[in-house]
């Protein structure tokens, strides 16, 4: 290309060179085509972004921009994440249904690390495609207010999708400016509530709730997002009932994350006591999630202490920064040769890697509503793998376990209060196998199936809309 604009500018220059006036009008112009012509990369993308408006004026409304969904035409669809998406099945599982139903799906996530997307390819199927950005793209997140997603916004304002799909709040405002200004639908997934969640305080060295400020930001956007966008969608009944009561707007569609139990695992796994070298005898406790300071693990390797029949498996992402001090911990309770640390598997094995447990676990500290109303998708993968369950005795989590009488509950601070429950499910054998056996049947009865069809549906009710707006075909 530069060859060739070399070959044209020569003749003309020599053209021009033969009237001087011209030559002179003309002069800036030329010297200013050299200088952007060998301008470095980054000059040359903010060129190409150019011709977009800037996100806060697409979203606010101040740029030539369409209202939301006007001109919504086509099947395909356009997702903002920042995640790993190796460990992140929610987005997977929307993935997969809306491909399934016939749309093309594109996937935008920032890399983990620099090359990262080389090192990890991922194969979501046919119809889904996954478009990694570079990683400084979700450095916003960590600025107030956590969705200034501008590089996000870059990247998708290129394409002319029928929806835009935001994957949590933080990537609502980019959606919603892309939205505006290709005339595209919106779709707002909170996976969390984002308002109600916690973030890493530096100067606390902790995970804290937001202070006053930063939270009333994050509301704002959830009640645009909740009187603006086509449709939003959450992942259970407490957080959605609380968001159209206290935000207004309208109430989001649940879609709860259960899992789809006929996926095919990437390998065979034997079951866990085999996989780990466990005589058949003994009892086993499975984590399996994330781990670190937000997971509120200790109190369960404390309460080992009081099990000694119990042998607690640790299986996720982030044990070599984790691990050690869940080691110390279970040392000074004498529990250390009972705890194993395990490497995560990928989403899609999760469930064929759990099965052979005794019983999963679930919990977390009580330091916000989104975590006190979480419904997380790693208990119904232990009903999937056919264990029991034991769960932090919050609102979501014990309706569904009570409900489907499928384990028990327990104070997740109280190492005393786990012990008892995990004393009953190793020395009542009879209540264990029955817990196991509802498991087995609680899965039909929530069916998995239907559950991502609502995604399907939803899609499908915005384009029947759309070809109602338009009449019918001639």
């Amino acid at each position: 290309m530069q060859t060739q604009s070399k070959s044209m500018l020569g003749p003309l220059k020599s053209v021009v060179k033969r009237y001087p006036p011209l030559h002179r009008a003309l002069l800036p112009v030329y010297s200013c085509f050299v200088r952007l012509r060998s301008a470095p990369a980054g000059f040359g993308r903010w060129l190409a972004n150019a011709r977009y408006p800037k996100m806060q004026a697409a979203a606010e409304g101040h740029a030539l921009a369409g209202r939301i969904g006007r001109k919504a035409a086509g099947r395909d669809v356009t997702m903002l994440v920042v995640s790993d998406l190796r460990v992140d099945p929610r987005v997977e599982r929307e993935a997969r249904a809306l491909a399934s139903a016939g749309f093309g799906v594109t996937v935008i996530c920032p890399e983990l690390y620099q090359g990262s997307s080389a090192a990890t390819v991922l194969d979501w199927g046919p119809g889904v495609s996954i478009q990694h950005i570079d990683w400084t793209a979700a450095s916003f997140m960590s600025e107030q207010p956590g969705f200034r997603a501008d590089l996000l916004y870059a990247a998708a304002v290129r394409t002319k999708p029928f929806a835009f799909h935001a994957h949590d709040l933080s990537t609502a405002y980019a959606a919603m400016a892309a939205a505006r200004y290709r005339g595209a639908h919106l779709v707002v997934d909170f996976h969390e509530w984002f308002s109600e969640n916690v973030h890493w305080d530096v100067a606390a060295s902790a995970w804290v709730p937001y202070r006053d400020d930063w939270k009333r930001e994050l509301q704002e956007l959830e009640r645009r997002c909740l009187a603006e966008a086509s449709a939003t969608v959450t992942v259970c009944d407490s957080i959605a009932d609380a968001m159209h009561t206290e935000l207004g707007g309208a109430r989001p569609v649940v879609i709860r994350n259960i899992p789809d139990i006929s996926r095919t695992p990437s390998r065979d796994y034997p079951p866990l006591k085999q996989q780990l070298g466990l005589p058949e005898s003994s009892f086993v406790l499975l984590w399996q999630g994330g781990t670190g300071p937000t997971r509120l693990i200790e109190p369960i390797i404390e309460a080992l202490a009081q099990v000694p029949e119990c042998i607690f498996v640790i299986r996720g992402p982030s044990l070599d920064l984790f691990g050690t001090d869940y080691l110390s911990l279970a040392r000074r309770v004498g529990a250390e040769d009972r705890l194993k640390l395990v490497p995560a598997v990928p989403s899609s094995d999760v469930v064929a890697a759990a099965r052979g447990a005794d019983a999963g676990i679930w919990t977390l500290p009580a330091l916000c509503r989104n975590f006190t109303f979480a419904l997380p998708n790693k208990i119904f993968e232990y009903l999937a793998a056919d264990l029991p369950v034991l769960v932090a005795n919050y609102p979501e989590a014990k309706r569904l376990v009570e409900e489907h009488n499928v384990g028990l509950t327990f104070d997740p601070y109280d190492p005393n209060s786990i012990a008892l429950a995990l004393n009953r499910l190793v020395r009542e054998q009879e209540l264990r196998l029955s817990f196991a056996a509802n498991a087995k049947s609680a899965l039909g009865r929530l069916d998995a199936a239907s559950e991502w069809r609502k995604l399907v549906s939803l899609y499908g009710g915005l384009s029947d809309a759309l070809g109602a707006r338009r009449g019918p075909s001639k």
